[in-house]
């Protein structure tokens, strides 16, 4: 279809909404949003649209407490801006195709006139539907005319634009962990030559054949660990270490300030 014969389309499916009665509105939001469905201009102004838009939120600013009825009872505020009047009511319309809204309790709630359901109804197409097909004739009218962006344009642009962004990121990513690793890996290579040094003490120092054993098992334990950049084996490993040093505060003098620095702990 050309973008004349689907806004012809959607035009047609919106009147027909407009013109309905109460008890058809079920079959006309799904035409309606079949019309949207097959239309490829339409989706992607629709796709424009809900991009970033946060419906939750805009339920609280659009549906609100009415003023002038009891606490049980509501108000649509139309919101100020063609985009938000499609991201908005094309949510509603969404939920009430669902059945996430019961039409009835909503109009109930929101376009209460005289207690008549009739009545109820014909305020929800004149306050909701009416602008709502409005702005969307107006919209499709200017992409036609050549004076708005072909939204089909506009989303193939900024898919594009966000997969460029995505790749720049995963290398900045890459870049980062790169100069991570080598920043550890020097440290890492600075650790286990004070191990080394730490293994050298010990196996000459005059402590009992089970003390040198325990304390040449932490050592080791933390340089096999050391290069692996798992946190919790290295933190796990680096406790162990501490407490050895504290035990033999001389042949570990200043050696956990020193590791724990390199480390970053």
């Amino acid at each position: 279809m050309t973008k004349r014969e689907e806004l012809d389309v959607f035009m047609q499916r919106i009147n027909e909404f407009i013109e309905s009665k109460y008890i058809l509105a079920d079959i006309k939001i799904v035409n309606l949003l079949k019309s949207i469905a097959a239309s490829e201009t339409l989706l992607a102004l629709f796709k424009n649209c809900l991009t970033g838009f946060d419906y939750e939120a805009a339920k609280k600013k659009y549906l609100v407490k009415s003023p002038y009825l009891s606490d049980s009872k509501g108000e649509f505020v139309l919101p100020p801006n063609p985009r938000e009047i499609l991201a908005f009511i094309f949510n509603i319309l969404v939920d009430i195709d669902a059945k996430r809204i019961i039409l009835s309790e909503f109009l109930s709630k929101y376009f209460y006139e005289d207690g008549s359901c009739y009545a109820g109804y014909s305020a929800f197409i004149n306050s909701m539907i009416r602008p709502f097909g409005a702005c969307v004739e107006t919209l499709m009218e200017s992409v036609i005319e050549g004076s708005l962006q072909d939204p089909v344009e506009a989303v193939n642009e900024a898919e594009e634009n966000l997969a460029k962004q995505k790749e720049l990121d995963e290398i900045e990513r890459k870049k980062d962990e790169e100069l991570q690793k080598k920043s550890y890996g020097k440290n890492a290579k600075k650790i286990k030559e004070l191990l080394l040094i730490d293994k050298k003490k010990v196996k000459e120092s005059n402590l009992n054949p089970k003390a040198k054993e325990e304390a040449l098992l932490v050592i080791d334990m933390l340089a096999n660990v050391v290069e692996s950049m798992d946190k919790d084996a290295v933190n796990y490993a680096f406790v162990a270490y501490k407490n050895t040093a504290r035990i033999h505060k001389i042949l570990f003098f200043g050696r956990v300030k020193k590791i724990g620095k390199l480390l970053n702990v």
